[in-house]
């Protein structure tokens, strides 16, 4: 393990993300998950908390989704306001998804591949941009 205690612009966050083996998201809320995303875009097997924006593109079958409980936040952190709900991963099932990457082969590279075929095609620029029309075809019948 090596811990990077720097910001890193995005040239060199493409440059890690491009060599790592596989990519971790804990989170206990999530955006859209830009990592997982980016790094299932390369191939790279993913394991992600199964909450917030992530489980769009995140299935069992292109990705590694961590089971979680939902906690009540105690105190103010951040952008997160006391009473607030997240998720807390559960460690044990990202540890055993984490085994299971390293120990087999052919379900490493399946899951790689999976991931990287949901991101390229339901997700590419076209995908996307037509998403967006389609939603905008329907708002400008609303006007």
């Amino acid at each position: 393990m090596h811990l990077i205690a720097e910001t890193l612009d995005r040239k060199d966050v493409y440059a890690l993300e491009s060599v790592c083996d596989s990519f971790v998201s804990l989170h206990r809320s999530e955006g859209f998950g830009l990592g997982l995303a980016e790094a299932m875009y390369l191939g790279k097997p993913v394991i992600g908390t199964n909450w917030s924006a992530n489980t769009d593109f995140m299935t069992q079958e292109n990705s590694c989704p961590v089971h979680y409980t939902l906690a009540q936040i105690e105190k103010d952190q951040g952008p997160y306001r006391a009473g607030q709900i997240w998720a807390d991963p559960d460690i044990e099932h990202a540890a055993w998804y984490m085994k299971l990457l390293v120990k087999d082969d052919e379900y490493r590279d399946r899951l790689g591949a999976a991931g990287q075929q949901t991101i390229r095609s339901e997700y590419s620029p076209a995908a996307i941009g037509q998403r967006y029309r389609q939603r905008l075809d329907i708002l400008s019948r609303l006007i």
